[in-house]
């Protein structure tokens, strides 16, 4: 929430959904929102290592946690802006965006929640090197990152971080969203 407004709207959420789901296709694994509540005001601006840190007091359960917020500092560059991070506190691991974020983004910090770290694949969306080619609508996971993380969903599933709904037409994980 920022001025009693949420910071992202229906959207940009859908957006960011929209192309996950489109990435995470190839592992047969789609993801949906299946809870949702309201980060405080102070929560609109996530300035260092310690407000982060806070997020993981609200994380519950073995799902994919996802905090929005309206602006995300680069903690390491100071003055500068994060789009999003995948941060751990102890043994929890959530992913933190910012509405400045990228339509890429979400797809990209689930692939540090899949243990991918950032790459030098042109093609790749785990790639934070700025590039011109290829253009950024033709980026996803480049081949050998799948495989990595087509390894390790097996582990992710037996340990019910994703669950597999199996009722619906195709393999379904969750991803639990906060603050959106």
């Amino acid at each position: 929430m920022a001025d009693g407004a949420p910071v992202a709207d229906e959207a940009w959420i859908a957006r960011q959904l929209e192309f996950a789901n489109k990435q995470f296709a190839a592992l047969d694994v789609e993801w949906q929102i299946v809870g949702s509540d309201e980060l405080p005001e102070s929560a609109a601006r996530v300035e260092d290592a310690a407000e982060r840190d806070s997020f993981g007091r609200l994380v519950k359960g073995k799902v994919v946690h996802v905090f929005v917020t309206g602006q995300l500092d680069d903690i390491d560059t100071p003055g500068a802006v994060a789009y999003g991070v995948t941060w751990r506190r102890g043994d929890t691991k959530y992913v933190i965006l910012s509405t400045q974020a990228w339509e890429r983004t979400l797809a990209h910090e689930l692939g540090h929640v899949f243990g991918l770290p950032h790459s030098t694949y042109p093609i790749s969306i785990m790639n934070k090197t700025p590039r011109t080619e290829p253009p950024p609508e033709e980026r996803r996971f480049a081949d050998e990152e799948l495989a990595q993380m087509k390894q390790r969903l097996a582990q992710i599933v037996k340990a019910r971080v994703l669950v597999d709904v199996g009722a619906l037409p195709r393999p379904t994980q969750s991803l639990e969203g906060r603050g959106l």
